[in-house]
């Protein structure tokens, strides 16, 4: 599936907000991804034989990635997220997203191929246009496709989630 734009999601867990922020502290290796690539690889191969859901928790705001076994995944979709009090529990909002990187990446790849493109036209070479439109269609999809997010929602699931009761079935 491709995430090219943010998707948000929210749910209410039974938990307190001190309960969430231990279960997060207790779960997630610590980690936080930036643009340092040498970093990422360093973590990557510390953890290239086990699955680990990584990230980092500042306040109420916390992000959460998942590395797979035997795989160099240091710029997948995370859930960049914060919690709240709330009536019930906790209140847990936020995005599944890619990194900053990869959309500046993406953007920068997708104008040079299609700068290229409109060049090749105006010099009157379809087929290096032809070229050019593969070339940002193949690195638009490797960029923004993505398979972990199913993990990143089985992560979220592991919180106890509030639901109403019907207060009819007496």
């Amino acid at each position: 599936m491709l995430i090219i734009i943010p998707r948000k999601y929210r749910f209410e867990t039974t938990l307190a907000p001190k309960r969430v922020a231990r279960k997060l502290d207790g779960e997630l290796t610590e980690f936080k991804p930036d643009l340092n690539v040498l970093a990422t690889g360093k973590f990557m191969k510390s953890h290239k034989f086990e699955n680990v859901y990584y990230g980092r928790r500042e306040g109420q705001q916390f992000r959460v990635f998942y590395h797979k076994f035997k795989k160099r995944d240091g710029g997948e979709t995370g859930f960049f997220g914060s919690y709240e009090k709330s009536q019930h529990g906790t209140l847990i909002t936020g995005k599944f997203r890619k990194g900053i990187s990869t959309y500046i990446f993406g953007i920068i790849w997708a104008v040079l191929t299609l700068f290229s493109g409109l060049i090749c036209l105006s010099l009157k070479q379809e087929y290096g246009a032809a070229a050019c439109a593969a070339l940002f269609a193949v690195g638009i999809f490797f960029l923004f496709w993505d398979n972990k997010i199913k993990y990143l929602y089985s992560y979220l699931e592991g919180f106890p989630r509030y639901e109403e009761k019907d207060q009819k079935d007496e």
